[in-house]
C-alpha cells in the first residue's frame, strides 16, 4: 500500500510539473548542423517572450528532423509549434491552428540584363534552371510556368534542376541557361555582386512563410494572450530583442509578426500538393 502511495505522489507529482509549462516544438527549417545550444541562443528569447506573456514557463524542443516535428505534432506532444510551411499545413490535420507569421514566401524568375525575354510565356524554348522541386522556391517556380502554359518536361530547350541558389546564378552568369528560378535574396545577392548583368524577370505570388501556431487544446484564455504578445511582438523592446536573437532559419531577419489563419496555410497545402502531381516524384 505504502508502495502504491508513492508511485501515486511521483506521478501526480510529474503531470503537475507538466502542467505548469508549455511545450513549445521548433523547427528552424534550415539544413545546417548548428549545435543545440546555438540553436537554444537563437529561440529561448522567443520562447520566453511568450511565456512571460502566458505567465507560464515555455520549453523548447529544437529540431530539424521534419519526421519527428511532424509526429510529435500529431501526438499533441506541443502546445506550440513554430515550423515552415509544409509542416504548419500538415499540423493542422492535428488541429493545430497559426496565429503569427513571419514573412510570406515567393520565388524569383532571373534572367540576364540583356536577354530579350520580358515575360514567362516568352521563356518557351529557352534553356532553364529550376531550383530543386524538394523545396517550396521549386514548388512555387513551376507553378508559375503550369499558370502560364509551360511545362518543364514539353517546353524547354534544357532543365537543370538544382540544388544550390548560388550555382543557379552562376550557370546564368555563364551563359549556361537563359532563366533561372531562385529565392528573392539569392536573385538580390547575384545582382549586387553582379551589378548591372541580371534583372529580375518575374515573381511568383507569395504564400505564407513560417508561422507560430498552437494547440487545439490549449485553453482559450491562454490562447488569447499568446496570439496578442505574439501580435504586438514588434512593438516592445523584450519583442524586439527576441526576434533579433533568431539568427537562423526562415525565421530569421524579421521585425514583426502578422496575422494568420487556417485557411491560407490550407490554400498554400493546395498549391503544393498541385505543383507536386505536376511530375514524376524526385528520387529520394
Amino acid at each position: 500500500m505504502r508502495k502504491f502511495f508513492f508511485m501515486a505522489t511521483l506521478l501526480l507529482s510529474f503531470n503537475l510539473q507538466a502542467a505548469e509549462r508549455l511545450m513549445f516544438g521548433i523547427n528552424p527549417g534550415t539544413v545546417g548542423k548548428e549545435d543545440q545550444w546555438v540553436l537554444r541562443d537563437s529561440f529561448q528569447p522567443l520562447a520566453d517572450y511568450i511565456g512571460k506573456a502566458a505567465g507560464i514557463q515555455v520549453r523548447t524542443d529544437i529540431t530539424q528532423n521534419f519526421k519527428a516535428i511532424d509526429e510529435h505534432a500529431g501526438t499533441g506532444r506541443y502546445d506550440l509549434l513554430m515550423a515552415p510551411t509544409n509542416v504548419i499545413g500538415l499540423a493542422g490535420k492535428a488541429g493545430y491552428y497559426p496565429v503569427a507569421k513571419f514573412k510570406d514566401l515567393h520565388a524569383v524568375f532571373l534572367v540576364r540584363s540583356q536577354s530579350p525575354y520580358q515575360t514567362i510565356a516568352s521563356i518557351k524554348g529557352s534553356r532553364i534552371g529550376v531550383i530543386s522541386r524538394k523545396t517550396l522556391m521549386g514548388l512555387l517556380s513551376v507553378n508559375l510556368l503550369k499558370n502560364n502554359g509551360l511545362m518543364l518536361d514539353r517546353d524547354f530547350k534544357q532543365v537543370q534542376e538544382i540544388q544550390f541558389m548560388d550555382t543557379l546564378a552562376s550557370l546564368l552568369l555563364e551563359d549556361a541557361v537563359d532563366v533561372v528560378t531562385v529565392s528573392p535574396k539569392s536573385a538580390i545577392d547575384a545582382m549586387k555582386a553582379h551589378p548591372g548583368k541580371l534583372r529580375i524577370l518575374a515573381t511568383t505570388d507569395p504564400v505564407p512563410g513560417f508561422a507560430i501556431a498552437l494547440s487545439p487544446d490549449m485553453p482559450q484564455a491562454q490562447a488569447k494572450k499568446i496570439t496578442e504578445a505574439l501580435l504586438t511582438i514588434g512593438d516592445n523592446p523584450s519583442g524586439k530583442a527576441a526576434l533579433a536573437a533568431i539568427k537562423i532559419g526562415g525565421g530569421s531577419g524579421e521585425t514583426h509578426l502578422t496575422k494568420t489563419s487556417s485557411a491560407e496555410y490550407a490554400k498554400a497545402m493546395g498549391l503544393i500538393s498541385a505543383a507536386k502531381k505536376l511530375y514524376p516524384p524526385l528520387p529520394k
